[in-house]
């Protein structure tokens, strides 16, 4: 299927007045609503256009991933592919022609990825892998610690200063977690902490809490990993509800629902509208939007009318999710939204996803 035909039942003139129902479809608020519960913060670049925020980015190299990772991601592509053939392919030969694209240890190919498709801001992050895998990366014999790492995303950013900020990623079972998320926030400059909990831990585990604890005294947000993730991570760790258990005893600390929780989307955001600590961002809904376009905007719509849009973040979890839509391709289909038949959407809820948002949570400009 193609991006145009995957598009084609969201595309059309029939959209009505701002606030009003279009033919068959749902609306949102009034704009005016907008303004007078959340007021209109969010920077106007040069010549009139919002920043678009990309909230969910990674970066990769060798000694930062485990082997396992790979395997289990070569092993999603070959499921895909035997949708169609029936037979399994090496999940290790199929990764091997994407190594180019998801090797970028200095942001280079990001930026120029983001010059591409207009994205003016990216947030960063790695992942702890070590606890869940059997190796801590792909087996070199040079393999970066996390504290490391995290020092080199806090270089990275620091060059590109207009461009990139970063959080820290570590695992709370880690002796020195807290040390790492500190030094990280104080000497680094990180906006916030990544956890994933896939790796063998639940968000509402008290081993969690002094990373909350401190994350609160740093007054920096905490995105979870949460949904799906490809062996040997266990997705039964990154259910939304064991964020909300974390929310509610954690109430003045931003958590954001990374990818909406995937297949526990209304979990989510059934547990967010009970939660004002709660937000969310749309990363990894690329697959779902090129298959199933009217599924990805009436989620999006859902979305918007239980939480508001200043707590959804727009993201892509790239470089990953490259290989189902390129970058510029994603920013058009939110963009796209308000030209949807079936659900309507106004500019300045998708100007506040593409880039408010995440311009708040995360404190850039």
């Amino acid at each position: 299927m193609t991006l145009e035909n995957s598009s084609r039942n969201c595309r059309g003139a029939h959209i009505g007045a701002p606030g009003r129902l279009a033919a068959g479809g749902h609306a949102g608020p009034p704009l005016q609503e907008y303004h007078s519960i959340f007021g209109t913060e969010g920077q106007i670049l040069e010549g009139g256009s919002p920043m678009i925020v990309d909230a969910h980015v990674h970066l990769n190299d060798e000694k930062w991933r485990p082997k396992a990772f790979k395997t289990g991601l070569g092993r999603i592509i070959s499921a895909s592919l035997a949708k169609y053939t029936g037979e399994f392919s090496d999940p290790d030969e199929l990764v091997k022609g994407a190594d180019d694209q998801f090797t970028d240890p200095t942001g280079k190919l990001l930026i120029a990825d983001m010059d591409e498709a207009s994205v003016d801001v990216s947030v960063i992050c790695t992942v702890d892998y070590a606890m869940g895998a059997d190796e801590p990366c792909s087996g070199t014999p040079d393999c970066a610690p996390i504290a490391e790492v995290n020092r080199i995303f806090g270089e990275i950013a620091r060059k590109h200063p207009k461009r990139l900020v970063h959080l820290v990623a570590v695992d709370p079972r880690r002796k020195d977690a807290v040390k790492i998320l500190e030094e990280g926030v104080t000497k680094q400059g990180a906006r916030g902490l990544k956890l994933h909990p896939t790796t063998g831990f639940y968000p509402d585990d008290p081993v969690c809490y002094p990373l909350y604890q401190k994350a609160l005294e740093l007054n920096v947000p905490v995105l979870f990993h949460t949904g799906t993730q490809p062996a040997p991570m266990k997705a039964k760790y990154a259910r939304p509800v064991f964020v909300d258990s974390a929310a509610a005893d954690f109430p003045d600390l931003k958590m954001v629902m990374a990818h909406v929780g995937h297949c526990w989307w209304e979990e989510a955001l059934a547990l967010a509208g009970t939660k004002w600590n709660l937000y969310i961002d749309i990363s990894g809904w690329q697959r779902t939007f090129l298959y199933y376009p009217n599924e990805f905007y009436h989620m999006l719509r859902y979305a918007l009318d239980e939480i508001g849009p200043w707590r959804v973040m727009y993201g892509t979890d790239n470089p990953y999710l490259q290989l189902v839509l390129s970058s510029k391709q994603w920013v058009g289909a939110v963009k796209n939204a308000v030209n949807c038949e079936m659900y309507q959407f106004s500019k300045e809820e998708i100007d506040i996803v593409l880039g408010a948002a995440a311009e708040r949570v995360y404190k850039i400009g």
